[in-house]
């Protein structure tokens, strides 16, 4: 006859998330794997996990975009208490260990190396205090911002705050060597978001010198969610938006944070269900063309409202937009328009978004993009 195999004592694990957020410390997703590397607890909310005892990985993308991961020992006796924090880092790697998924779904290092585009972790003041003149990427001038005006600056960072009203997505222009380049500026009027809530920053890699708007730290959840895109960490970044939907609705707060959450829910196909959200965020923020591109990308499936998506984009093809995906989400939908209607207004619409996409940097998660007169 068969003996039962003995049950494994049981112990728990805590996890406490190190965060200025409170958001932050209540809905990141928490995964917690074996020592075989197999996922067996995963929740966005339970900071409190059950496990029998063993060797286990605790593991959550925080809001500086990386994926942060702990070893610990369950015991049966005590608690074992898992702290996770973002360290306050200037800058992310630019080279870091390629990681593949193997069977189990776990990462592993293939030792390859690949780039990773930067991310904006440190709050604002303090990367004024420090020194940067060091850093590798060649000097820029600033020479002029619409609807912003600018702070503070040092050789290769500029903060900005927004103007009081805005008729377009605020922008900056830069000299940068022999190219002009133009980039736009995810800041919301300062009635609604702190002052500095957005910074431009010169990185340099094995291609040049780019530059890169960012939300600011200060700005807790928009921040966490474009440096977790930032990272290619794309599902985490959705199920931060998911869980900071209310946060989201409160667009009015900041409409250009608002709108980064649609594009990220976009992108993992969980938008469509907020289609009455990103009709109002579309209307509400006229100067925000990418909330057109958002709803006119919904309203686009469906026969019966494609003439009014069409005339979303239109508008949108007229305006700077914010994000540099959203200009390519306009340019396919303006493409792939069925049928005769607008076909003059969308060949002109196409061919002015289509002669500017190749100076458009797309690397910089913000519009970004030279002059072709400037350009070699």
């Amino acid at each position: 006859m068969n003996q039962k195999q003995p049950q494994r004592p049981m112990g728990t694990i805590q996890v406490n998330l190190e965060s200025d957020s409170v958001f932050f410390n209540h809905n990141v997703p928490i995964e917690i794997r074996d020592s075989q590397m197999r996922l067996v607890q995963q929740s966005g909310r339970d900071r409190h996990f059950k496990l029998p005892v063993g060797l286990y990985q605790v593991s959550a993308v925080l809001e500086d975009g990386h994926k942060h991961n702990e070893l610990v020992q369950v015991k049966e006796d005590a608690p074992t208490q898992v702290v996770l924090r973002a360290p306050d880092i200037s800058e992310a790697p630019r080279q870091a260990p390629v990681k593949a998924r193997g069977e189990t779904g776990a990462e592993t290092q293939t030792g390859a190396m690949a780039y990773q585009r930067p991310r904006f972790t440190k709050r604002s003041e303090a990367y004024l205090e420090s020194s940067d003149e060091q850093d590798s990427a060649q000097p820029a001038q600033f020479i002029e911002a619409e609807g912003a005006s600018l702070l503070r600056e040092t050789r290769t960072m500029w903060i900005f705050e927004c103007a009081s009203s805005l008729t377009s997505v605020a922008s900056a222009v830069f000299q940068i060597g022999d190219r002009t380049m133009t980039i736009s500026l995810p800041i919301s009027p300062e009635i609604y978001t702190p002052s500095g809530a957005c910074a431009v920053r010169i990185e340099e890699n094995s291609t040049g010198s780019h530059a890169h708007a960012w939300i600011a730290p200060e700005r807790t959840v928009a921040n966490a969610m474009q440096n977790m895109l930032s990272s290619g960490y794309v599902l985490e970044a959705a199920s931060v938006a998911d869980e900071a939907i209310d946060l989201l609705r409160g667009k009015y707060e900041d409409p250009t944070g608002a709108v980064l959450g649609a594009l990220i829910l976009h992108k993992t196909g969980r938008l469509r269900r907020l289609q009455d959200w990103v009709k109002n965020l579309a209307t509400d923020f006229d100067w925000l063309p990418d909330g057109k591109v958002m709803l006119a990308t919904i309203l686009y499936d469906d026969p019966s409202t494609q003439d009014e998506a069409m005339e979303l984009a239109l508008a949108a093809s007229k305006q700077r937009m914010l994000f540099s995906e959203n200009l390519s989400l306009l340019l396919d939908l303006l493409r792939r328009f069925p049928g005769k209607t607008y076909r003059l207004e969308r060949t002109e619409a196409i061919k002015s978004l289509a002669t500017m996409s190749p100076y458009i940097d797309w690397e910089s998660i913000c519009l970004s993009y030279y002059k072709p007169e400037e350009t070699a």
